[in-house]
């Protein structure tokens, strides 16, 4: 995989789109040291502290889409999800639906997945040695480094932080993220979502959280019940009803 690594973008998606665009296929992935506008699923802002993170967008050159497209933002979640197990033992990573990286209960990361005619831009983002985050994010967001400290009986030193983010380590991760996400969209389409699945609800965190339901009228918040096979999410609404569906926003737990 080609990877352009650039220093300050405006977002790394934007970049990506653009060589779609023009059919330019001298990279396959672009990533930054920091956004300047980094964004998330829905229009959310990515907050990124420079030189800190996994900021990337991945083109899916030639990659047959499965059905329904919105499988590529659970497999990225899933491939993210078990390259940084693989990079940074012994870290373990949940899964909340579609494709919100957990650790601790906090956000480690995520993934905005955009078609630009008919490929498919992956952009994720993961918070790798940030210290701490600002005041709006700090009881919902973490970082390798913090979830490390959390598992260790000692601090990192400064030079095991700094390894977290080198570019190397960074490289290493989108080279591990790309090949697992498109084995997983190949397994796919061989055997449909069966076994996609099966790894999905291993890592499963999603149960019990509230949802607002994009394709009712007024939009009413559900909680969650459970990810179907076919990777819908079943809900019981406040009235009571269940229902199932693709298109929900996570809300705050209350």
């Amino acid at each position: 995989m080609r990877v352009l690594f650039l220093e300050v973008v405006d977002s790394t998606q934007q970049i990506a789109a653009e060589w779609v665009q023009r059919n330019d296929r001298s990279w396959d992935a672009v990533g930054a040291e920091h956004q300047v506008a980094g964004r998330g699923r829905l229009g959310a802002r990515w907050h990124d502290e420079p030189g800190t993170s996994l900021l990337v967008s991945l083109v899916l050159w030639d990659v047959p889409l499965p059905k329904p497209p919105h499988l590529i933002s659970i497999g990225a979640a899933l491939a993210t999800a078990e390259a940084l197990e693989q990079c940074f033992p012994p870290l373990q990573v949940g899964l909340k639906y579609p494709n919100d990286l957990m650790v601790h209960g906090r956000k480690l990361g995520g993934v905005l997945v955009e078609m630009v005619g008919g490929t498919a831009v992956v952009g994720i983002g993961v918070n790798l040695a940030q210290r701490e985050f600002p005041e709006p994010l700090r009881e919902t967001a973490i970082s390798v480094r913090q979830a490390f400290g959390m598992l260790m009986t000692s601090p990192l030193s400064q030079a095991e932080a700094h390894k977290l983010a080198t570019r190397a380590t960074r490289t290493r991760l989108i080279q591990q993220i790309g090949t697992r996400l498109k084995a997983l969209i190949a397994e796919l389409a061989q055997s449909g979502t069966h076994a996609l699945h099966a790894r999905w609800q291993a890592r499963d965190v999603t149960p019990g959280r509230p949802y607002q339901v994009l394709d009712l009228p007024d939009q009413p918040t559900g909680v969650a019940l459970r990810v179907e096979p076919d990777f819908r999410l079943h809900l019981r609404l406040a009235n009571g009803e269940k229902y199932s569906t693709y298109w929900v926003h996570a809300v705050p737990s209350p």
